[in-house]
């Protein structure tokens, strides 16, 4: 049985500040994501997986709980391996518990969580992300459903060696750009290949997290989840905080 005390949500961040390449704009980005965090009314304990000094002490001046995972700001080239720092994010978590919840830090609470909600994943396959529709085929070792793979923004792992798993995959992938794909490769391996909508849902599919565009499921489905996690993309964030200073601020945001 897993201690329910050894369990947490996790966040990471890396990076450096430059707005002028593409690839690392996003770490400018987090900074208002991290702001509405910390106005979050329904935000829960988390600890933040840093890499870079410097990212370190900005968080750990905010009184976030941090620990550094290497002293450099980026490991693995921004424009190509990108997100292998959040594999790696995963990988040092499941090291410190055994069980936990990857949030990306515009995936947040909009809602109390219920006391429940880790026996309610733990009910599942211990690798779980909802599935997302995108543009492009991203899936291309399938021969069906293509450009449905799981989407990264709120991760459950609730086995150590998914997570040692993850990094070896990306290596024998060759070393792809998003960690997605990775994911959906795994979850894949692990049941013989893809196997369709209601497998998916069946397993790999979490409860509470629904994610504003790219749904892949039905309205009947999505709605029996309990909905307490929500994804805020830029233009949804800047709608928010645009409501909250005209007095319209939505009930979560402090």
């Amino acid at each position: 049985m897993k201690d329910k005390k050894n369990r947490s949500f996790v966040r990471g961040l890396w990076g450096v500040y430059d707005n002028t390449r593409r690839f690392f704009k996003r770490r400018s980005k987090m900074d208002d994501d991290i702001n509405m965090v910390q106005r979050n009314r329904y935000e829960k304990s988390f600890v933040t997986y840093v890499f870079g000094d410097d990212n370190y002490k900005y968080l750990v001046d905010q009184g976030f709980k941090c620990k550094l995972v290497d002293k450099k700001p980026i490991l693995w080239d921004m424009n190509t391996q990108q997100f292998r720092h959040k594999l790696e994010i995963l990988k040092q978590g499941m090291q410190d518990f055994n069980e936990i919840v990857f949030l990306d830090w515009d995936c947040m609470p909009i809602k109390e969580i219920p006391k429940d909600f880790w026996d309610v994943l733990g009910k599942k396959a211990p690798l779980q992300a909802i599935l997302r529709m995108y543009h492009r085929r991203k899936a291309t070792w399938r021969k069906t459903d293509q450009r449905k793979i799981p989407c990264a923004s709120f991760v459950y792992v609730g086995d150590k060696q998914i997570a040692n798993d993850l990094t070896d995959l990306w290596e024998k992938m060759k070393k792809p750009w998003s960690e997605e794909v990775v994911l959906g490769k795994y979850m894949d391996n692990s049941i013989g290949g893809w196997q369709g909508l209601d497998k998916y849902w069946e397993l790999f599919e979490p409860d509470f997290f629904v994610l504003r565009q790219g749904k892949v499921f039905s309205k009947e489905l999505l709605s029996s989840k309990f909905h307490c996690f929500d994804h805020f993309s830029m233009k949804e964030r800047k709608a928010v905080l645009d409501a909250t200073g005209k007095g319209k601020k939505p009930e979560w945001l402090i």
